[in-house]
């Protein structure tokens, strides 16, 4: 396992002391190597999420969104048999799950080969939530490459990579049906926008809305860079949104 550093967390974050992330690293290192050995997969953190929906349903909640999406995904199901396959998206969704509750987020769905958070905006969260999502992303790509990535090599798995985008926006959270247990969702711009940002940066790099940017403590901003883009390519600009998109620098 490689050192960690702690360069890319920051601001407001709760793995607060590198004892804590290294506790982290461990116990990832140790379910990984389970998962590859045994085809051993914990739990996913989304029950939580669920009593979330559940108990929100009909109102509207502001909500940070992260959509972090699995680079080159099409290139894997060519080159690797169904098993190992779904050993690797496995272990994708599995720990970007526990990323997600490491900073105390909400993982609405898994699409695929991407995994949708939410971090909600509220009287108990203290503007938290801006804070957590830019440092789960960032932890997210740290544990691919220092913890994750090392063993899949050893193990000749094709190594993981990410584009991570993050938005906010007002959410309305609705109900398919009137199942007790039915399926749950949010619908709302930020959702939408954060899958669209994914699109404009490198893999293992971090796309976010100007709102975030703004609202994020300033040693996190010191981690983002402005994205030149043309208007013929991102369009999503209008008199309620503020202009600019913002890219995190590479991570060492």
């Amino acid at each position: 396992m490689s050192d960690i550093n702690n360069n890319v967390l920051d601001g407001k974050n709760p793995l607060s002391h590198i004892k804590e992330i290294q506790k982290c690293f461990i116990e990832t290192e140790e379910r990984i190597i389970d998962a590859i050995k045994r085809g051993s997969i914990v739990d996913s953190k989304i029950k939580k999420s669920e009593q979330f929906l559940q108990h929100h349903i009909g109102s509207k909640q502001t909500l940070v969104v992260l959509f972090v999406d699995l680079v080159d995904s099409t290139l894997m199901m060519k080159d690797f048999s169904v098993d190992m396959l779904t050993t690797i998206i496995q272990i994708f969704n599995q720990e970007m799950s526990i990323a997600i509750s490491y900073f105390n987020g909400h993982v609405l769905k898994y699409v695929g080969d991407a995994v949708i958070a939410f971090f909600p905006i509220g009287v108990d969260t203290n503007n938290d939530s801006y804070d957590n999502a830019i440092n789960c992303a960032f932890y997210m790509i740290n544990v691919l490459n220092k913890v994750i990535n090392p063993i899949l090599k050893q193990n000749n798995y094709r190594q993981l990579h990410v584009r991570i985008g993050i938005d906010i926006s007002e959410h309305s959270i609705i109900q398919y049906n009137l199942e007790e247990k039915s399926y749950t969702d949010i619908i709302g711009y930020g959702i939408s926008m954060a899958c669209k940002l994914t699109k404009l940066v490198n893999p293992d790099q971090i796309a976010t809305s100007h709102l975030i940017y703004i609202n994020i403590n300033p040693s996190l901003r010191k981690k983002f860079t402005e994205l030149e883009i043309s208007p013929r390519i991102w369009k999503y600009i209008d008199g309620k949104m503020q202009k600019g998109i913002w890219k995190s620098f590479d991570i060492i």
